[in-house]
């Protein structure tokens, strides 16, 4: 299950139909309704006192109870549950608050001068787990309270930091765990000498971790079914007796206890012990127990005042000790998201402790996820040329740089991947550093560290490559020498991390504002597991390319928030991922199109930034159900990207593995569909009305979807007639592209040739020529139409092209 930001429900919220939404109203109008009871000239001091008096109040509260027992309550109050082989309903789970309440709960019980709770009364701990939300979700707020107070106003890194802190507060489960559990058992397991050094130092391997937390989370989940099948036995025992004669005492009793079972254990039937996970697993109990003291929380030196402050401003103690250890040495997992990312942090912790043993899984885990992001860019980039771990070279300094030699370049350098598809290269930096404790609790030095490490060095990496891709039109290569790439058109840059820090990589604006990234030189920062899941959602390369494409555009974080990679990808498939560009900007990018209107002016100026939800419950369910197997996918249907009348023609193209074939699907699926769907039909319409003279007939289409001259393309349809040789028509059409091409100043073209006999496609013949015309194309520039005639079709225009008719192609 993928838990993102969770919120009770507040009945003052207006209802809402997407569940997601629901949430995010609510948690808006509870903040805002707390801000208003805050009194005082210095709203900063207000809400400290209101932090500390709501502390005060829940901890009182809660010393009440016996924290094994409320703990399980809370359980099963916050936790969603579903049946075997059912997807849990993620919406409903309330993790932070589970956390919270786990640690004040533990911290009190573990102070030794803590009174002996007196006996509950009968349900009375599950009255109070029923408010209890209320008073968490007043502490959580409070806090949050507390950081915005605390922001300096100069301070760049204050929304990054916030961003982290709220993430480790409210998030769970940013990649799924069955994913998360392949790459730490591959991590620290698939070196052989880190699995040896575990073993020896510790006594268990990081299968052995996961194994027993695993286990004693099953095992909780065993003994509340068995409880629920033992109140569903009393209870249908008495209602049988109840039927024939009246109740007695003793049957009463049994009712009532099995009914207490179930929603208020005791504390023995809530946890488990080391023989349970011995029987369960295999693992031999000092082998169990050496894994039990590794990740058991120990809060004696906390009140639970610390603890409050540490999950609240970003430092959970769960995070990488996520076990509960009772008195009598029994067990209790809070819930199963925690254990399956502690055992990866807990473990690298304490390989730090062995130098020689840290460098060597450092290495190990920068070949892993060199490999896997491999893997993952090889499912959409189907034929092309990659260069991995590749050493090519730079310029040293200035006087080399102004040389502009690379022959004489005299810096080598490492690059992670080059991949090169025709006319597109896709740059690709993995960074295998994690996001520090320190930074997840805020520290700003330290996050920027960090940050440094994770984005701004590979995009610093990527964009030193691109850069000499540019200047020099191609590299010289390590043991391979000088290799031609003045034929690329489109560059993409890719940072890659391994640790799962979502809502700080879907935040690019916000890395801009903070200086870690540059606004020219912005790399997709995505994680590993989402970009695996990504490529594997992806059913044709064209729409990955497309993806890049708006995914760059610095705009596009500016006008979408979400708090995941996943949400913004899956709208991508929904909506499109479309930010209107400056029609201004456009206008000087390709001087040939008319002034904007006033309606262009207005479109673009009513854009407002939209938040999205989470977007992710069909994919949820289709993962589950892969996971499961075959025999569940078949009601799970993948998460496709919206019906695109072009795609047939981008996957024709594919097919015929015609040159361009990439950039010219993407360039195709970037249409609206409304335009999609016209474009789709202009090779029947031409070879509809073929020209009475004998000649082939044309339709011309210019596209400048943004402010980037290199973003445009010219697209012809053309027809070819039965009579004349197919060598001279292509070379015709291809002399048109050019020539059109150049005089409109776009970079690339592709012309679309039906044959009029047979009416099917002939041929699709790319162009991306940017250099001078010969003599004989510079004459048919000259003969053909003023470029002032043409109106481009917007990529996200819903209206037919305004130049109408179709147009004659010019002859020779």
């Amino acid at each position: 299950m993928r838990n993102k930001k969770k919120r009770r429900r507040s009945s003052s919220a207006p209802p809402v139909t997407d569940p997601h939404v629901q949430m995010l109203v609510n948690s808006v109008a509870e903040l805002t309704a707390l801000m208003a009871t805050l009194e005082g000239e210095d709203p900063a001091a207000a809400t400290n006192a209101a932090f500390t008096a709501a502390v005060d109040e829940f901890v009182e509260n809660v010393v009440r109870f016996d924290a094994i027992r409320l703990i399980e309550v809370a359980r099963q109050r916050f936790l969603p549950f579903a049946a075997a082989g059912d997807v849990p309903n993620a919406v409903e789970a309330n993790t932070a608050h589970l956390e919270l309440l786990t640690l004040v709960a533990y911290a009190v019980q573990q102070d030794a001068e803590a009174r002996v709770p007196a006996p509950a009364e009968f349900q009375e701990m599950s009255r109070y787990i029923a408010g209890a939300a209320a008073e968490l979700d007043k502490i959580l707020h409070l806090a949050q309270l507390r950081s915005f107070a605390a922001i300096e106003p100069a301070d760049q890194l204050a929304s990054v930091s916030l961003l982290i802190r709220s993430a480790e507060v409210w998030m769970r489960n940013s990649s799924y765990p069955e994913m998360v559990t392949t790459t730490n058992l591959a991590l620290l397991d698939g070196n052989p000498g880190v699995r040896a050094a575990l073993k020896e130092h510790l006594g268990f391997d990081a299968h052995d971790a996961l194994t027993v937390l695993s286990a004693c989370n099953d095992l909780q989940l065993d003994a509340l079914n068995q409880r629920l099948r033992t109140m569903g036995d009393t209870v249908t025992g008495a209602m049988a007796v109840a039927q024939k004669s009246r109740l007695d005492d003793e049957l009463k009793e049994s009712a009532r206890s099995s009914l207490l079972s179930v929603f208020e254990p005791s504390a023995d039937q809530a946890t488990v012990s080391v023989d349970d996970i011995t029987a369960r697993t295999g693992i031999p109990a000092a082998r169990v127990t050496a894994v039990v003291e590794q990740f058991r929380l120990d809060l004696r030196a906390d009140t639970a005042a610390d603890v409050i402050d540490a999950f609240t401003t970003g430092r959970n103690p769960l995070r990488a000790r996520p076990l509960l250890v009772t008195g009598n040495g029994r067990l209790l997992l809070p819930h199963p998201a925690l254990h399956v990312f502690a055992v990866r942090e807990n473990l690298e912790e304490y390989l730090k402790t062995l130098a020689p043993v840290w460098s060597q899984y450092s290495k190990h885990r920068g070949e892993l996820l060199e490999s896997r992001t491999r893997r993952a860019l090889d499912r959409v980039f189907p034929g092309a040329r990659f260069r991995d771990a590749f050493e090519y070279y730079v310029p040293a300094n200035n006087e080399e740089a102004q040389a502009a030699d690379p022959a004489k370049y005299t810096k080598r350098v490492e690059g992670d991947h080059l991949i090169v598809l025709d006319d597109v290269a896709v740059i690709v930096e993995d960074k295998a550093v994690a996001l520090s404790a320190l930074s997840r609790g805020g520290k700003k030095t330290r996050i920027r560290t960090d940050l440094t490490g994770i984005i701004t060095k590979a995009a610093e990496q990527s964009g030193r490559m691109r850069d000499a891709i540019k200047r020099d039109g191609g590299l010289r290569v390590e043991k391979e020498g000088w290799v031609d790439f003045s034929g690329i058109r489109e560059i993409h840059t890719i940072a890659v991390s391994l640790d799962d820090i979502s809502t700080v990589l879907t935040a690019t604006a916000e890395l801009v504002r903070a200086g870690l990234l540059s606004i020219d030189n912005i790399p997709w920062t995505v994680s590993l597991h989402d970009l695996e899941l990504i490529t594997e959602l992806v059913a044709h390369p064209a729409q990955f390319l497309l993806y890049l494409r708006r995914r760059r555009d610095s705009d596009v974080t500016v006008m979408f928030h979400a708090p995941d990679e996943l949400d913004l990808f899956l709208y991508f498939f929904e909506a499109g991922l479309f930010v209107e560009p400056d029609p201004v900007q456009v206008r000087a990018a390709f001087p040939f199109l008319p002034e904007p209107t006033a309606a262009d002016l207005r479109t673009y100026n009513n854009q407002t930034p939209a938040l999205l939800t989470s977007r992710t419950d069909a994919l949820d369910t289709w993962f589950h159900a892969r996971e499961r197997g075959s025999s569940g996918a078949g009601t799970a249907p993948k998460p496709a990207m919206a019906p695109a009348p072009l795609l047939p023609l981008a996957e024709e193209l594919r097919t015929r593995d015609v040159q361009g074939w990439l950039s010219i699907g993407a360039t195709l699926l970037a249409l609206e569909s409304t335009t999609q769907r016209k474009a789709a039909r202009y090779g029947d319409t031409l070879l509809d009305n073929p020209n009475p003279s004998g000649q082939g007939r044309s339709l011309t289409m210019p596209l400048t979807p943004g402010a980037d001259p290199a973003e445009g393309w010219l697209l012809v349809w053309a027809t070819r007639p039965a009579g004349p040789d197919p060598t001279v028509v292509e070379k015709s059409a291809r002399g048109y592209l050019r020539a059109k091409k150049h005089q409109l100043g776009l970079p690339r073209g592709v012309v679309f040739l039906y044959d009029e006999t047979t009416r099917e496609l002939a041929g699709a013949f790319y162009d991306g020529h940017i250099g001078p015309l010969d003599a004989a194309l510079t004459a048919t520039v000259h003969a053909l139409h003023p470029a002032t005639d043409l109106r481009t079709l917007h990529p996200n225009a819903k209206r037919p092209p305004r130049w109408g008719k179709a147009t004659k192609r010019p002859t020779k």
